[in-house]
C-alpha cells in the first residue's frame, strides 16, 4: 500500500512535469535565493533539504490563525495541537520535537535573523502575529553545525519589511466556536525608512468546553536601508494573553461518549494558563567592501507564566523568565565563501509553584532561580566549482545550567552542570545537468534538556541530574528536477538519523498527571520525502508526501525492554494534495487534502492511534474599488466531519492520551487595505 503511494506520487508529479510539450504559464518560476544556510545561496545548490515560501499573495485569504497555514505542505513536518490555547501548537520535523508537552522542542525557530527560540530550547509561537509573515525558509535536517542547540530542524521567518507605497490594513474574521479576530496592519515609508505597526486581537470559545482563549499582540518594525548592502532593523512585540484554559486528555471511552467534553478533573482544578510577554531586538548588516561584510544582532525578551495544572502538589505555577541574546559574523566574500561568527545567550527563569487546592492557590513548596546561559562559536564555508557546490560548517557549544534553591525546608538542592557539544557539517551538490542535481550530506547535532525538564524531577525539587544530551547524527541523499520553463518541480529526498539518549517524556503512577523525563537508548529515523508542484495558466497543483520509520534501537526502562518498537506521537505517513487557481476577474480558489498515518501513543506500542483524512475548502475574491481594495474570502476546513485527535498525550497515565479535533468548521473574513 505504501509503495503504491509512493509509485502514485512520484508518477503524477513527472506527468505533470513533462508531458505539456507547449504551456503558457502566466506565473514564472523565479531563482530562490535563501539564507537560512548563514550564507545566501540560490537553493538548487545547496546540498540540504530545504523548503522555502513566499506569502505575500497567500495573506490575502489565510485564516492567520495558526502557523500550520503556512507550513503543513512542507514534506516531514507533523503539526498537533492547533486548537488547545493553553498548550500550544506542537512541531516536529522527522520526528524531533514529538516529545513536547507544549510548545516547541527540538526545533530552531528564527524570525527576521533573531532567534526566537530560548538558550534552553524552547518555543512558543503564541507572541508571532502571523499576518506579518512574508517568507518562511526550513531546513528539514539536523543543523547544529548551523545554530548550536535544539536544531534538529530549522524554520527561519522574514517579516514584511519592504513595500512600494503607504498602506493601511484592516481585518475582521469570525467562525465556528465564536473564534474571533480583529486587526489592523499600517505601514509607511519615508525614502529608504520602512515603518509596520501591526495590532490584533484573537478569542475564542474553544472546540471543547473549557477551552477558551484571549490573545492580544502588537508588532512594531523600522527597517532603514542605509545603502544597497547594509540595513538596520529594530523589532519590538508585545502579546498579552489573559486568559487559555486546557480542557485536558481523555479516555477513549469519554471521547465516545462525548467528544466535545473537557477533563473533569481539568474543571476542578481550574488548569489554565496567563502569559504575559514582550521582546525588543535590533539587527544590523554593513557591507565592508567588495569581499567582507559585517553582521550582528541583539535581543532582550521577557516572558510571566502563570499556570494551573491538575495536581495538587506544585499544581500552581509562576514563573518569571528573562532571556537575551547577542550575535554576529564576518563574511568574507571570494572563490571561497566563508563566514566566521559566534552566538551568545542568556536565561534566567524564576519558578515558584504552589499547591492546587481544587483550583485555589495553596501553600508553596517551590522557589528556585534557574539559569541557562550559551556561547557557540562557528565556521562555515561554501565553495563552487563548476558543476560541484561543496558547504561544510563547524561548531563548538558551551552551555552551563545552574539552579540556586531558594526553598530550604526541603533542602538545599542548587547545582551547575555544563553540557558542551562539538558538531560538524559536509554537504556536496552536483548539478546533471541545467534542469537537475543530486545532493549528500552529513551533519551531527544536539539538544539539551530545557530548564522545564532538568526541573521535572521525580524526586521533588532540584535537577534531575540523570538527564543527559541527546545526540544526533544525520544522513541526506537528494535529487531534484525542475523546468523553468513549464513551471515545474520535484524533490526527492531519502533520510536517515540516529540518535543516542533521546529525551523522552512519561508520567508516574505516583505523580499522576505530572510529566516528566528521562533518556533512551538509542533510536533510529529513516525515511523519503517527496515534494513537488506543476503551474499551468493560472493553476497550481502540489503535493508532498512523507514516509518514515521511527524506532527505539536500544531502549530499556524500568525493566522493561522497548527495543524495536516505534517512537511514539509520530505519524508513519504524511500526505497533502493541493490545488490552487486564480482566475483573470481575481477569483481564488483552493482546494488540499491532508492524510495522517497511524502513529503510537505510548512507548510499549500497546495503544494504536489511526490515522485521518481532512477535506478543506477555501475561497476568496479580490475587489478593487477607486481607493481601496476588498478581500472577502470563506474557509471550510474538514469538510466531511472526520473524527480524529489534534494531539495526542504521549506515555499519558490512566489512558487519557486523547484531545479530540474540531469536526467541520467555518471561517469567514474580510480584509480592506486603504
Amino acid at each position: 500500500m505504501l509503495k503504491n503511494k509512493i509509485l502514485l506520487i512520484l508518477t503524477l508529479q513527472i506527468f505533470f512535469s513533462y508531458s505539456q510539450n507547449n504551456v503558457n504559464d502566466s506565473i514564472k518560476l523565479k531563482e530562490v535565493i535563501v539564507s537560512i544556510t548563514k550564507i545566501k545561496e540560490n537553493i538548487k545548490n545547496s546540498p540540504f533539504a530545504i523548503s522555502s515560501k513566499s506569502f505575500s499573495k497567500f495573506q490575502s485569504n489565510a485564516q492567520q490563525f495558526y502557523l500550520s497555514e503556512y507550513i503543513e505542505r512542507v514534506p516531514g513536518i507533523f503539526i498537533s495541537n492547533d486548537n488547545n490555547f493553553a498548550q500550544d501548537s506542537r512541531i516536529s520535523i522527522r520526528g524531533f520535537g514529538s516529545r513536547a508537552n507544549f510548545g516547541i522542542r527540538g526545533i530552531k525557530l528564527i524570525v527576521d535573523g533573531v532567534p526566537e527560540t530560548t538558550p534552553d530550547g524552547q518555543s512558543q509561537i503564541d507572541n508571532l502575529n502571523l499576518e506579518i509573515i512574508d517568507k518562511i525558509e526550513i531546513i528539514r535536517g539536523t543543523s547544529s553545525s548551523l545554530y548550536g542547540n535544539s536544531s534538529a530542524g530549522v524554520i527561519k521567518i522574514q517579516s514584511i519589511s519592504e513595500f512600494d507605497k503607504n498602506f493601511t490594513k484592516f481585518g475582521y474574521s469570525f467562525g465556528s466556536n465564536n473564534q474571533e479576530k480583529k486587526q489592523v496592519f499600517i505601514g509607511l515609508k519615508s525614502n529608504q525608512t520602512y515603518y509596520t505597526f501591526l495590532a490584533s486581537q484573537t478569542k475564542g470559545d474553544g472546540y471543547r468546553n473549557f477551552g477558551d482563549f484571549k490573545n492580544s499582540n502588537l508588532n512594531f518594525r523600522v527597517k532603514k536601508n542605509i545603502s544597497k548592502d547594509s540595513w538596520l532593523n529594530f523589532n519590538f512585540n508585545m502579546v498579552q494573553s489573559p486568559y487559555a484554559n486546557d480542557p485536558g486528555g481523555l479516555k477513549i471511552e469519554e471521547v465516545n461518549q462525548n467528544r466535545e467534553q473537557a477533563r473533569e478533573r481539568n474543571l476542578q482544578y481550574k488548569t489554565s494558563e496567563e502569559i504575559s510577554h514582550y521582546k525588543a531586538s535590533s539587527s544590523f548588516n554593513k557591507k565592508l567592501n567588495e569581499r567582507l561584510s559585517f553582521s550582528t544582532y541583539v535581543f532582550i525578551s521577557n516572558r510571566n507564566f502563570k499556570g494551573r495544572i491538575p495536581v495538587k502538589n506544585g499544581g500552581v505555577i509562576d514563573l518569571k523568565r528573562k532571556y537575551w541574546g547577542i550575535g554576529g559574523s564576518f563574511l568574507f566574500n571570494s572563490k571561497l565563501k566563508t563566514q566566521i561568527g559566534f552566538d551568545i545567550g542568556n536565561q534566567n527563569d524564576r519558578r515558584k509553584r504552589y499547591n492546587n487546592d481544587i483550583g485555589i492557590i495553596g501553600e508553596q513548596v517551590l522557589d528556585q532561580n534557574e539559569g541557562f546561559s550559551n556561547l557557540g562559536i562557528y565556521l562555515v564555508n561554501n565553495y563552487s566549482l563548476k558543476r560541484f557546490s561543496i558547504s561544510s560548517g563547524l561548531r563548538y557549544d558551551i552551555n552551563k545550567v545552574k539552579l540556586e534553591d531558594l526553598f530550604f525546608s526541603d533542602g538545599d538542592s542548587s547545582g551547575t552542570i555544563t553540557l558542551n557539544a562539538f558538531n560538524p557539517s559536509l554537504g556536496i551538490n552536483y548539478k546533471l545537468n541545467k534542469n537537475s542535481r543530486v545532493f549528500i550530506n552529513t551533519s551531527s547535532g544536539f539538544e539539551t534538556p530545557t530548564l522545564n525538564e532538568f526541573s521535572s524531577s521525580p524526586i521533588g525539587t532540584g535537577f534531575n541530574k540523570n538527564l543527559k544530551s541527546q545526540i544526533n547524527m544525520g544522513f541526506e541523499l537528494g535529487f531534484s528536477l525542475f523546468d523553468t520553463q513549464k513551471n515545474s518541480n520535484i524533490d526527492i529526498v531519502y533520510f536517515k538519523s540516529i540518535t543516542n539518549d533521546e529525551i523522552l517524556s512519561y508520567e508516574d503512577e505516583k505523580f499522576p498527571n505530572q510529566k516528566f523525563y528521562n533518556n533512551a537508548g538509542k533510536s533510529k529515523r529513516n525515511g523519503i520525502e517527496i515534494t513537488g508542484f506543476y503551474t499551468l495558466n493560472r493553476t497550481i497543483i502540489s503535493s508532498s508526501y512523507s514516509l518514515g520509520k521511527y524506532i527505539f534501537k536500544k531502549f530499556v526502562d524500568d525493566g522493561i525492554d522497548y527495543s524495536g518498537n516505534k517512537i511514539p506521537g509520530i505519524p508513519n505517513e504524511i500526505l497533502t494534495l493541493s490545488l490552487e487557481h486564480k482566475t483573470n476577474n481575481e477569483l481564488f480558489l483552493n482546494v488540499n487534502i491532508k492524510n495522517i498515518g497511524t502513529m503510537y501513543a505510548n512507548n510499549s506500542n500497546t495503544i494504536k492511534v489511526n490515522g485521518f483524512n481532512t477535506f478543506n475548502f477555501k475561497i476568496g475574491k479580490e475587489f478593487k474599488l477607486s481607493k481601496s481594495i476588498l478581500n472577502p474570502y470563506l474557509i471550510v476546513s474538514n469538510i466531511f466531519n472526520e473524527e480524529y485527535f489534534d494531539n495526542i498525550r504521549i506515555n499519558a497515565f490512566g489512558g487519557r492520551y486523547y484531545e479530540p479535533a474540531p469536526k467541520r468548521t467555518i471561517f469567514g473574513g474580510i480584509r480592506i487595505t486603504l
